[in-house]
């Protein structure tokens, strides 16, 4: 090898070091940064869009934790802070260079009101959720003269009445296979013989479904209503469903 290339293979190996020992004293002034300057506020921890309340009803759950600097907190105490409000779902929370936290959440759709006081929403499953706090106006179906004992609906946990219960799933149930009859559904009210009536906001027309067989008799209604149009089920003041085979209605006089 001449003089001339060992030089320059020299110099080449020379700045690969300074290039190496550069980056890694910018790597280490960084940690240092982040170590004396990693107290959090709340701009540093980034919370993903909500939709059913403002964010700042999530921020506010951290409280204290955000004055602890970013190395010491715990990812998992976080998210158990979080996913205790009865809107959250799930909570992700993740560390991102160099002291920012990222918390996404998934939360808990109401799709029925109970009436009672003070009123509260269920979503799909049964979890109590408090009305206050909400963004949007929701129009959702009532559920009307189940039990209102408070200690039946713990926020945030199951509703422990059976037939709340059974009447969330079966409004569940339509909301996903019946979409147009849940939008139109005013009020779910059980009788006092334990027995199912819908009330749809149209008008209204009574649709009577008994205490049994409740899932075959929706799709026996989503099937009367296909083969009715153009007329509609708001053309009846009632349709009394609790019969095998049949569909006993009572047409409106206008």
């Amino acid at each position: 090898m001449s003089k001339k290339k060992r030089v320059f293979e020299i110099k080449k190996l020379i700045l690969s070091f300074l290039s190496l020992s550069l980056l890694g004293s910018m790597i280490k002034v960084s940690f240092l940064w982040a170590s004396y300057s990693g107290a959090l506020d709340l701009n540093h921890i980034k919370f993903s869009e909500t939709k059913i309340l403002d964010v700042s009803n999530y921020k506010s759950l951290l409280g204290e934790i955000t004055n602890e600097k970013s190395k010491e907190l715990n990812l998992y105490e976080i998210s158990t802070l979080i996913e205790s409000h009865p809107y959250v779902k799930y909570a992700r929370v993740s560390r991102h260079y160099p002291s920012e936290i990222k918390i996404e959440i998934i939360e808990r759709k109401p799709i029925a009101i109970v009436n009672m006081d003070p009123m509260i929403f269920l979503d799909e499953n049964g979890f109590v959720l408090p009305i206050e706090g909400i963004q949007t106006n929701y129009n959702l179906p009532v559920m009307n003269n189940f039990n209102s004992e408070p200690q039946l609906y713990p926020l945030g946990e199951l509703a422990l009445s059976v037939k709340v219960k059974e009447a969330i799933a079966l409004i569940s149930k339509i909301k996903n296979n019946y979409s147009g009859l849940y939008n139109n559904l005013s009020e779910l009210k059980i009788t006092s013989s334990n027995e199912i009536e819908l009330i749809l906001s149209d008008l209204p027309t009574h649709i009577y479904l008994g205490n049994e067989k409740i899932g075959s008799r929706i799709h026996t209604l989503k099937e009367f209503e296909s083969k009715l149009k153009p007329n509609k089920m708001s053309d009846f003041s009632y349709l009394d469903m609790r019969y095998d085979n049949q569909i006993i209605g009572k047409r409106r006089h206008l």
